[in-house]
């Protein structure tokens, strides 16, 4: 899990958006509107919802996806394999208590188990 969460206000623009993804090299970021995390935005939300319909002036609050799509801290990683493909997600936020204490990737899990691929793509294709 990674325990560095990197954020960013609803009311950011896309190119403030992509600046931040690079700067921290990340994929994605979680959306906050008065401090409180409600949302994700990934690189792939910048590309296919706003930039390749040619829109410049795209609202990060729409762009987001919400709710979040989460696991206790507490879960294990095949747990977490199993959330993402049911879910249809390559991230998921960890909650720990009422806060998001972090986030885990479905590249993080195959780095650490290659075999719970086949968990986190079984349900995926499927549908």
């Amino acid at each position: 899990m990674k325990s560095r969460l990197v954020t960013i206000d609803e009311k950011a623009s896309v190119f403030e958006a992509a600046k931040k993804m690079a700067d921290n090299n990340v994929g994605s970021l979680l959306v906050e509107k008065n401090g409180r995390i409600y949302g994700i935005v990934t690189d792939s939300d910048l590309v296919k919802k706003c930039l390749a319909l040619k829109k410049t002036n795209c609202d990060i609050a729409a762009l987001a996806s919400k709710p979040l799509v989460g696991i206790s801290a507490d879960s294990d990683l095949s747990e977490a394999a199993r959330e993402m493909g049911r879910r249809k997600v390559r991230r998921l936020v960890v909650i720990k208590g009422k806060s998001v204490a972090g986030m885990i990737s479905s590249t993080d899990i195959i780095k650490i188990s290659p075999s719970l691929y086949d968990l986190i793509a079984e349900k995926q294709s499927l549908v």
